[in-house]
C-alpha cells in the first residue's frame, strides 16, 4: 500500500516503469516517429502494452476501439488475436489506418469505420468483449452509455487529462479545457459506480479500466 496520497508514482518511478516497456518492432517504430512528427495522439507504449495484454489476459475475440487515428492501438489488439472494429471520423487517417493494418498483414483483422464516433457507436451490435476509448473527451461519458450493452470491459486513456481533472480549484482551468475536464470528471464518476466496477491507472495520462458487472445482463 502508498505510505501517503502523494505516492502513487513519482518521476523517477515512471522513468523505471517506461523502461520496462518492451522494445517496438519496426512498424510500431515507424508509427511513433510519424506520429511525433505530425503531432498525431496515438496511444502511448505502456497503454499500448496493457491493451494487448488485456486481451490476451480476457481472450477478448472482438474489440470496439473509438478513435483511431492512424490505427496503432487497433494493430497491437490485432496482433494480441482479437478482431478490431475501429471508428475514425478523419477520412485521412482511416486511409493511413487501413494502410498500416495492411502493411502489419492485419486488413483482414481491422475493420475501419469512418464517421462520427457517436453515430457508429450507435449502430454497432451488442458482442464486444472489450472497448478501447480514445476519441473525444467531451463526449466520454456518452460513448460509455452506448458502450454499456456492447462491451462489458472498457478501457480508456486520458482520463486525467494533464492533471486538470485533479483540479481543485476550477479558476485555474484555462478555459478552452473545461468542457473536457467535465466530461472525463463525469466519465470517472460513472466507471466507478454501478454497473461498472472500475479504477484510474496512473501512468500514461491516465487510463481508465472498467469491468460492468453480470447483474441485470
Amino acid at each position: 500500500m502508498k505510505h501517503s496520497d502523494d505516492d502513487i508514482i513519482h518521476e523517477i518511478q515512471a522513468k523505471y516503469v517506461t523502461s520496462l516497456v518492451p522494445p517496438r518492432d519496426a512498424l510500431l517504430s515507424k508509427m511513433e516517429a510519424l506520429a511525433a512528427t505530425r503531432r498525431e495522439p496515438i496511444s502511448d507504449p505502456e497503454v499500448a502494452t496493457l491493451l494487448a495484454t488485456l486481451v490476451m489476459m480476457t481472450g477478448a475475440k472482438r474489440v470496439v476501439e473509438v478513435g483511431t487515428n492512424i490505427g496503432y492501438g487497433a494493430i497491437v489488439m490485432a496482433r494480441a488475436g482479437a478482431y478490431v472494429v475501429t471508428i475514425e471520423k478523419s477520412p485521412e487517417l482511416c486511409e493511413m489506418a487501413r494502410g498500416f493494418a495492411k502493411e502489419a498483414g492485419l486488413a483482414s483483422q481491422i475493420d475501419v469505420r469512418q464517421g462520427d464516433a457517436l453515430e457508429v457507436l450507435a449502430s454497432l451490435p451488442n458482442d464486444f468483449d472489450l472497448a478501447y476509448v480514445d476519441c473525444v473527451k467531451e463526449d466520454y461519458p456518452r460513448y460509455l452509455e452506448l458502450l454499456e450493452p456492447r462491451a462489458r470491459i472498457v478501457v480508456a486513456d486520458n482520463v486525467l487529462w494533464r492533471g486538470l481533472v485533479a483540479l481543485k480549484d476550477d479558476k485555474d482551468m484555462p478555459e478552452t479545457e473545461y468542457a473536457r475536464v467535465l466530461g472525463l470528471r463525469a466519465f470517472n464518476k460513472a466507471i466507478t459506480s454501478p454497473p461498472w466496477n472500475g479504477v484510474i491507472l496512473p501512468f500514461g495520462d491516465g487510463v481508465a479500466l472498467a469491468v460492468r458487472s453480470r447483474l441485470g445482463g
